[in-house]
């Protein structure tokens, strides 16, 4: 392999050779990422230095990246889709990275013309000036165990749309079963019992093969999080979030493995509002106070996966404290608003038990 070459862009002021900053200077760097090449901005002095291109790879960055050593290099880019490659390989130089979130970049009203380079620039513009905020960047362990329960929501997500199907199949042709209600179990049944013509029987079939693929890969996964919940890693932290009614120990991992450090939570609300659990607000003065629906910003798999806790803690009535919140609020709001603040309560609860086990020494938990 060849010596990686890097292309400065057309327009470029001076000579061939790019233009280097004095040792121990800043410079500030931002790559627009696409599936095919890079574009770099790089700045320093207080204004714009070069802008260049390169085929997509990380061996690309790291070439350019060689050729500011000695200067004190802070590198962005958005995390659009791309892993976080680039921002391990940068830490583990001791470099500085900002990963910013695409929603996090503004767009200005009325804009006509977006372009790599110009997105680019900007984001060079405002890392420089610090006016944008970085995102919580997983170890490459944890990023990699979160395909665990990810991969398994969406077996789950497969084998309901399997059912869904099954049940519009039949219902077209005037075959309607047990109500959803009932589950899974009694339709099954039902339709074993069904004479079809051949036809509508190979359809149904074929659904059901999908049906129960979807379901072996689920039951394998969640086999697989439950070993990782009794790891020497994470065990610790499950047991104590298991401690509240309605977490059980698929919950528990899954929400460790999304959210990381809950270290970056430091205050109560601070993960309901991360997880979009808060509502909406538009106030002015004194006269103007108005409250919508919730955000949704965040995971929304963590928020489901918070609502399902909140329905089963409800439902079982060991945690008082959500079960009053429940009963004093759905007869006003209805259930479904209502549940939404259990879920915003329980998740005070999970960061509060979570803070304590990770905060409690070794001794606290040996046997006395």
């Amino acid at each position: 392999m060849g010596k990686i070459r890097l292309v400065e862009v057309v327009g470029q002021q001076g000579s061939n050779t790019p233009r280097r900053p004095d040792p121990g200077s800043a410079v500030w760097m931002a790559i627009d990422i696409s599936r095919t090449k890079l574009v770099y901005c790089v700045r320093w002095g207080g204004a714009e230095q070069r802008r260049l291109s390169t085929p997509m790879g990380l061996e690309h960055v790291r070439a350019l990246v060689e050729q500011y050593q000695g200067c004190r290099l802070h590198v962005a880019y958005e995390a659009c889709g791309f892993g976080y490659e680039i921002a391990w390989w940068l830490q583990e130089q001791g470099v500085a990275i900002t990963v910013i979130a695409p929603s996090r970049m503004e767009r200005a009203p009325g804009l006509a013309v977006k372009t790599d380079r110009l997105d680019a620039s900007k984001m060079a513009r405002k890392l420089e000036k610090g006016e944008i905020k970085t995102i919580y960047v997983p170890s490459r362990t944890i990023h990699e165990q979160r395909a665990f329960g990810r991969t398994y929501a969406q077996c789950v997500k497969e084998r309901k749309r399997a059912q869904v199907h099954i049940r519009a199949l039949m219902q077209e042709h005037a075959k309607l079963g047990p109500l959803p209600a009932q589950g899974w179990k009694a339709y099954s049944e039902w339709l074993a019992g069904q004479t079809l013509a051949q036809p509508l029987e190979l359809s149904v079939n074929a659904h059901l093969q999908l049906r129960r693929l979807a379901d072996q890969q689920a039951r394998h996964l969640r086999a697989q999080l439950e070993v990782l919940a009794a790891s020497e890693a994470y065990s610790k932290v499950v047991r104590a979030l298991c401690q509240q009614s309605g977490v059980g120990t698929l919950s528990a991992i899954r929400l460790v493995l999304e959210l990381g450090d809950i270290n970056r939570f430091p205050t109560t609300g601070a993960l309901p509002h991360y997880l979009g659990l808060t509502p909406s607000e538009y106030s002015s003065g004194v006269d103007v106070n108005y409250r919508g629906h919730i955000m949704k910003c965040g995971p929304g798999t963590l928020r489901a996966t918070l609502l399902q806790c909140a329905w089963a803690a409800v439902r079982r009535g060991i945690d008082q404290d959500l079960v009053q919140v429940f009963a004093r609020l759905a007869p006003r709001i209805g259930r479904k608003r209502a549940i939404v603040a259990v879920a915003r309560r329980l998740a005070i609860k999970v960061r509060r038990l979570w803070l304590q086990a990770v905060s409690a020494t070794p001794a606290a938990d040996s046997p006395a």
